[in-house]
């Protein structure tokens, strides 16, 4: 019997049709901006994305990166119905952890309701709940792969469903970690809604190729974003262990 040939781990392509994204940002966006196709951008007229379709009570639990990210997410479903979830954070609540860290090193305690709104999972938790989503959804944080551990998370989830969101948020570290890590200086969420490639709608294709050459330093992860606010549909960034190119295809 031919045993059929090993795959190649040096490169990896990951093909999806873009169905829907939704982007808010803290910062106001021109007034004339050209932007991908199939999406749309929520309006910043506070500071804080508009969550006025939840009741008043749900809404004073949510920060300002929970209440981004919820509303991005939330419009997508809108768009696209209910679908198995993929959040990620770099770094997450990251004020409420100082906070927790702060209150330890000080006199010990810990405040119960603010350590259940600042692990990782609490934003999905939060937004499957306020979305009565019987759906599966999981949290992931940044690792080598960066943003795109998401996308290799929902081509497995695209084996078994027709369509899953990917909700990526993220805002300013506390000024006690910045020295070390210099993050975007505003809140900001994305959600997409991806299904399997060749289907009717733009077609974004992602190559991972494994790679030893340390990262360079001035690697923006959220080139991706101003990609999309600026109507550019090809671009790569180079990781720890990975050097990613990604593709929009619209023609």
């Amino acid at each position: 019997m031919k045993h059929p040939e090993p795959v190649s781990s040096a490169a990896c392509p990951l093909d999806f049709t873009l169905k829907h994204w939704c982007i808010w940002q803290s910062q106001p966006l021109p007034a004339a901006v050209e932007i991908w196709p199939a999406g749309q951008t929520l309006p910043n007229q506070t500071d804080n994305a508009d969550v006025s379709f939840l009741p008043m009570m749900q809404r004073r639990r949510l920060s300002p990166l929970a209440r981004a990210a919820c509303a991005v997410a939330w419009h997508c479903r809108l768009a696209r119905g209910d679908m198995p979830t993929v959040f990620f954070s770099c770094h997450g609540e990251s004020q409420y952890y100082l906070e927790i860290l702060s209150g330890l090193a000080s006199d010990g305690s810990v405040s119960p309701s603010r350590f259940s709104l600042c692990v990782h999972n609490a934003i999905g938790g939060l937004h499957s709940l306020h979305s009565e989503s019987s759906q599966a959804y999981l949290s992931l944080a940044g690792g080598s792969e960066g943003f795109f551990t998401p996308f290799l998370e929902a081509a497995g989830l695209l084996l078994e469903a027709p369509q899953v969101m990917l909700v990526w948020y993220e805002q300013p570290l506390p000024e006690c970690y910045q020295a070390y890590l210099a993050l975007s200086g505003q809140t900001w969420a994305l959600a997409m809604v991806l299904s399997k490639a060749g289907q009717h709608g733009p077609q974004l294709n992602l190559l991972r190729e494994a790679t030893d050459i340390p990262a360079n330093s001035d690697s923006n992860e959220a080139d991706l974003l101003q990609a999309i606010l600026n109507n550019r549909r090809h671009g790569s960034c180079r990781l720890e262990r990975a050097h990613w190119h990604w593709n929009l295809d619209y023609a």
